[in-house]
């Protein structure tokens, strides 16, 4: 109990105003305008509830050291490494708890087909040839899959709908999103993003924070990995196009 926000406590301390100044007017003054005071006492504390349970447990500040380290230790071991192949993020189906990112160490030109689940070893096989190695991670989207109340559905309005959830709900990066099917081929919109993308290895490899809990949504929505084909952001948008693999 201590450790509920002040969010909370505000809005459980509105809810008992509330059905004390109800009891008030029903029992004792008969009066319309307290009976529309607790009514907009009872809709303030359920504000607050929604607010104590949004707002994250760490600072903002704090979570961004956070990020900021994981990706500069992820940037480090893909540039010692010299990868230069693009990741695939593979769903929770073939990773067995959460979606992943998954990077072959051999690029010879043709994709990885990864059809059952990674043993849960950072350096990892794949297939039966000696080449088919490569790294399972985990990424900024695998954590924002966790956050996710369910898995969302094989259709882009319900992917749209999660990535909306996430972006403008629980991670206040962006305002809304805009998911486009076409074959095989994954077109987002993001808009408005408010995060700040820094161009390092990691990024060339596994693409920007919003590129990659993009991958990792659509690739659970999907239940099939998909790859970051381009990103870019013009216009107060930022746009990223995925391929369904397999």
């Amino acid at each position: 109990m201590r450790k509920r926000s002040p969010y909370t406590w505000t809005g459980l301390g509105l809810i008992i105003a509330a059905i004390a100044l109800f009891c008030a007017d029903f029992f004792i003054f008969h009066q319309t305008w307290l009976m529309a005071l607790s009514i907009c006492t009872l809709i303030m504390s359920f504000i607050l509830l929604a607010l104590g349970r949004a707002v994250p447990n760490m600072p903002p500040e704090v979570c961004s050291l956070l990020l900021e380290t994981g990706i500069d230790n992820i940037a480090t071991l893909i540039e010692e490494l010299g990868i230069t192949s693009k990741a695939i993020y593979i769903p929770s189906s073939l990773s067995v708890d959460l979606p992943r990112a998954f990077i072959p160490l051999h690029s010879n030109g043709s994709t990885p087909q990864i059809t059952r689940a990674l043993p849960q070893r950072l350096i990892t096989r794949y297939g039966a040839n000696s080449e088919d190695i490569g790294l399972l991670i985990s990424t900024i989207g695998t954590a924002a899959a966790g956050m996710l109340e369910r898995k969302p559905g094989n259709s882009p309005d319900e992917l749209e709908h999660a990535l909306t959830t996430l972006f403008s709900g629980r991670l206040g990066v962006a305002d809304r999103t805009r998911v486009i099917y076409q074959d095989d081929n994954i077109k987002v919109e993001i808009h408005k993003p408010r995060f700040t993308t820094s161009t390092n290895w990691s990024h060339q490899c596994l693409g920007g924070p919003l590129a990659t809990i993009t991958a990792s949504i659509a690739a659970e929505s999907k239940d099939k990995p998909v790859r970051i084909t381009r990103e870019e952001q013009r216009n107060g948008k930022y746009f990223v196009e995925l391929e369904v693999i397999g």
